[in-house]
């Protein structure tokens, strides 16, 4: 009988940890660049000019794989079963310079190409701020410099917030993305009167 018992208690405990076991799957995300027929439509020009991307650079707080929002004041929260599918820097290095090279008439390469040798501009991004907000906004905040022959030539800081879902990740995704698409815009918009002769 005892030993009958012990079958029992031990096919218990290892149900039960079989339970504890389980956890929900984390899903990954990544920023996506505009598609070519999003951008607006640029005529073809030969030798176009170069424009050398640095890698953006976030605050500590980013550095990490969770999705972060803010849930009051001074007070962040991490989202361990949403996270970023890659450093969060990397991504938006990435999206930047391939939206910037759909939405300017220039060639877009980052700083750590051969061809960065070339560039006639250089620009620099520092994401200040880039999570949900308590809320539900999506934040971004960044500032960006371009410079000429290490002379800066423009200088901004921008802001922009859209409407998230505080319940759903994907859509904060989503906005969050919105963001940088419109900081790209602004970026390539203000590029676009700088004379690089």
């Amino acid at each position: 009988m005892r030993y009958l018992i012990r079958i029992l208690l031990g096919l218990a405990v290892l149900a039960q940890t079989g339970c504890i076991g389980s956890s929900p799957t984390s899903r990954f995300y990544l920023l996506e660049p505009l598609a070519a027929a999003e951008a607006p439509g640029l005529s073809v020009m030969a030798g176009k000019p170069t424009l050398a991307l640095a890698p953006v650079r976030i605050p500590h707080y980013l550095e990490r794989a969770q999705l972060v929002s803010a849930s009051g004041k001074n007070t962040y929260q991490l989202d361990e079963l949403h996270r970023w599918a890659e450093s969060l820097d990397d991504n938006m290095t990435r999206v930047i310079l391939q939206d910037l090279s759909v939405m300017m008439p220039a060639d877009v390469v980052s700083t750590n190409s051969q061809r960065a040798r070339q560039a006639k501009l250089a620009l620099a991004v520092t994401v200040l701020e880039f999570h949900i907000d308590p809320e539900g906004q999506a934040r971004l905040t960044a500032q960006w410099q371009a410079s000429r022959d290490d002379e800066v030539v423009l200088s901004r800081q921008s802001s922009y917030k859209v409407a998230a879902d505080n319940d759903n990740a994907q859509l904060k995704v989503e906005a969050l993305n919105q963001c940088l698409t419109q900081l790209n815009r602004e970026m390539a918009a203000a590029l676009l009167t700088i004379n690089t002769d």
